[in-house]
């Protein structure tokens, strides 16, 4: 018996497998012991010694003869209780193990769940330092805006009266001023009889193809809204004009924001490119209209401030000249300017009505020759204006509330006006007639925020509660868009009625074209 236990205890045993082998061989080199068909296939793949790493091939193996007698039943195996024992232990074992891998699985959960709340705490940090961060720089911004404000208000009284002065006689623009405007009106005209229509005009199947296939949010999501939009006349950038007080550059083609311009203490309420310069204008509630230089490779930069009116800022639009600005006002005030110099050349009242109080200018546009004036009125007129003489020479009645919006056909023949009573009407300017009249079917009948026809004349768009086209052939209805959530405040064409580009309350800008 002792000398088996021996022999058990000496029991040689596979070197990889750790069992007695069936074909055993032992290693020339190293001398242990393998099972024939494992090593084989590992010096196959590696050619080394599985143990002591040395360069081995199966020449240095040395089969080892031993009996063949196959090995006996283990005692506990040779009946049927042996076996349920074996069963039944193994069965045991495995409880234990899985119970094992249940405890550490618990805990690796449990630290998993306290690293994920770490991550969101901090996450959650880091997001209001960010805010706050962002918030900071806009309020230093418009502080330095502000402070240059404040050093050009007090620069010495010499230079204001070494500046050049207009001169204007009263109730008149100055001449040299008319006779720039007249030189345009008529190169104009000229122009406009021998134009043709663009041959990439989109036509009135692929507006009816329109989707939308960009939407960005530009503006303060703390303070939500985009009021104002404008489309740049050659390159297609996009600038709007928020509730937040800001206006926003837009490239469309790079799908970026090149510029962010703080300075207004209210929100924006017109926007506009000029068509030449790397400029900028925006009118707002801040009594206050700013030209802003906006360099393709610097930040923008308000170059100047017009603090004339006195009260909110409703109008703005640019002479055919691209040197004259006009803007209008809830003070009853329409001011015509210089860009460059920011000089008022006039000034003119409008008729206060029965009520001085509801009185005010919330819209104004020129006439596609430039010497002519359309505003809207809070008194629910539209009030066309002669600027050689600066009179009032037509006056159209109809809404039954405030003038929202309002655009000329580039023929200059229609005015297309929207208002708050929920309807567009369209004057032709050759008999002083209201001879059309569309209204949103379907809608809420909610207020009529903008409306525009495109370069060609061809098209019409207006935006409400929703976003209309219509042709202008037949004033018939085109399509309808409802993708904003909220009032839409402004619609503009792109070029050639390829692409239009609205904003909205839900502070979002979108644009549609053919995709």
């Amino acid at each position: 018996q002792q000398s088996r236990l021996i022999a058990l205890h000496f029991q040689m045993l596979c070197c990889i497998s750790g069992s007695p082998p069936e074909e055993p061989v032992i290693s020339k080199k190293s001398g242990h012991l393998f099972e024939k068909r494992l090593i084989t296939k590992h010096l196959e793949q590696h050619g080394k010694c599985p143990v002591t790493d040395v360069e081995m091939t199966t020449d240095d193996l040395q089969e080892i003869q031993g009996s063949k007698t196959p090995k006996p039943r283990p005692a506990q195996a040779a009946s049927i209780p042996g076996l349920l024992s074996l069963f039944q232990n193994e069965w045991d074992a495995l409880m234990i193990e899985t119970y094992t891998l249940k405890q550490h699985l618990d805990t690796v959960r449990q630290e998993l769940a306290h690293a994920l709340y770490q991550h969101d705490a901090a996450c959650r940090v880091i997001a209001r330092l960010i805010k706050e961060r962002d918030s900071a720089r806009l309020q230093l911004s418009q502080f330095t805006a502000r402070l240059d404000e404040v050093r050009q208000e007090q620069k010495p009284e010499a230079e204001e009266a070494a500046a050049p002065q207009p001169m204007e006689e009263e109730g008149r623009l100055p001449a040299v001023v008319l006779k720039k405007m007249n030189d345009m009106s008529s190169q104009l005209t000229s122009k406009r009889k021998k134009r043709q229509v663009s041959d990439t005009l989109a036509t009135p199947a692929d507006l009816d193809r329109f989707e939308e296939t960009h939407t960005v949010s530009l503006h303060s999501t703390s303070t939500p809204g985009v009021l104002s939009l404008h489309i740049h006349p050659n390159d297609g950038k996009v600038v709007t004009g928020g509730v937040d007080a800001t206006c926003v550059v837009y490239d469309r083609l790079t799908g970026k924001k090149t510029h962010s311009l703080s300075g207004h203490s209210k929100p924006v309420r017109r926007v506009l490119f000029h068509p030449t310069a790397q400029v900028c204008l925006s009118a707002s509630d801040d009594a206050t209209v700013r030209v802003w230089s906006i360099p393709e490779d610097g930040p923008g930069r308000a170059q100047l401030v017009m603090r004339e009116h006195k009260n909110e800022v409703r109008g703005l639009t640019l002479n055919t000249t691209s040197e004259y600005m006009v803007t209008a006002g809830l003070d009853n005030m329409w001011l015509f300017s210089d860009i460059e110099s920011g000089t008022t050349l006039t000034r003119v009242r409008g008729d206060d009505g029965d009520d001085p109080y509801s009185a005010g200018f919330t819209c104004a546009q020129f006439h596609p020759d430039g010497m002519i004036l359309g505003t809207g009125t809070r008194q629910q007129t539209i009030v066309i204006w002669d600027l050689k003489t600066l009179s009032n020479v037509a006056t159209f009645p109809g809404h039954t509330g405030a003038i929202t919006d309002m655009s000329f056909s580039e023929n200059g023949f229609y005015l297309a006006t929207s208002s708050v009573d929920g309807s567009v009407k369209l004057w032709d300017l050759r008999k002083l007639t209201n001879f059309k009249t569309l209204t949103f079917e379907g809608g809420n009948n909610n207020a009529i925020n903008s409306v525009h026809f495109d370069y060609s004349g061809s098209y019409l768009a207006a935006a409400g509660d929703m976003i209309k086209m219509y042709n202008v052939k037949t004033y018939g209805e085109i399509k309808t868009l409802t993708n904003h959530n909220a009032a839409v405040t402004d619609v503009m064409w792109g070029q050639d009625a390829r692409w239009l580009c609205s904003s909205s309350l839900d502070r979002h800008v979108k644009i549609y074209n053919t995709n």
